[in-house]
């Protein structure tokens, strides 16, 4: 499993509010015969990005809601690879299965 992808079960377990766009999505959509995703793109609305830090900072991110708001685009780095992370409307959305755990991909 991409390290990506375990980035993006762990913040679902914390109930983070993020979708996941980009490779990674491709990825959880296409299976693992798409070529695996060197980071995690997500998109946050405003809405769930105090909760979205929050969850960051219990795996070890090192951000704040400030400077995502003041920033709109950010990198972050994890123990599980970048993380990008874009503030905005989040696009629409559907529910992928990873270990039992849903996440919610860009459509």
């Amino acid at each position: 499993m991409p390290r990506a992808v375990d980035l993006a079960v762990e913040l679902s377990l914390l109930e983070a509010g993020f979708v996941v766009v980009g490779s990674t999505a491709r990825w959880l959509v296409s299976g693992a015969g798409a070529p695996e995703p060197r980071d995690l793109d997500v998109v946050v609305e405003a809405r769930e990005l105090d909760p979205f830090v929050d969850a960051l900072r219990l795996l070890g991110g090192t951000t704040t809601a400030a400077r995502l708001r003041r920033c709109r685009d950010v990198r972050i780095r994890t123990a599980w690879g970048p993380l990008d992370v874009f503030l905005g409307p989040a696009p629409a959305s559907r529910d992928a299965r990873v270990r039992d755990v849903v996440v919610l991909v860009a459509a």
